[in-house]
């Protein structure tokens, strides 16, 4: 995803969402390194579709660098829920980690 994720493109990431969740065989990693610009709406689509992961027995971890984005997820108390990390090789090993883990 690349630019804002808010109301106006939410469309755009439900539609990429339900693709990568449609036939899972291996853990959801969301990649928000070129994202400026994210509200609620970004937030909730994030938040079902970990939902969808976890229910379809897959890990979700989400990759945001340091910044506004990964500021978002701080103040909603979302970073290890949804398994916020700056990188794409630490998300991807704490989408693998078992839930609870």
């Amino acid at each position: 995803m690349e630019g804002e994720l808010d109301i106006a493109t939410a469309s755009r990431m439900i539609a990429a969402l339900n693709e990568a969740l449609a036939d899972m065989e291996v853990p959801l990693v969301v990649d928000l390194s070129h994202v400026a610009f994210m509200d609620s709406t970004g937030l909730a689509l994030l938040m079902n579709a970990r939902s969808r992961a976890m229910r379809n027995g897959q890990g979700f971890a989400i990759v945001c660098p340091r910044g506004p984005i990964s500021r978002l997820f701080e103040i909603a108390d979302m970073v290890e829920s949804l398994r916020v990390r700056p990188d794409r090789d630490s998300a991807r090993l704490a989408a693998e980690r078992p839930t609870g883990a």
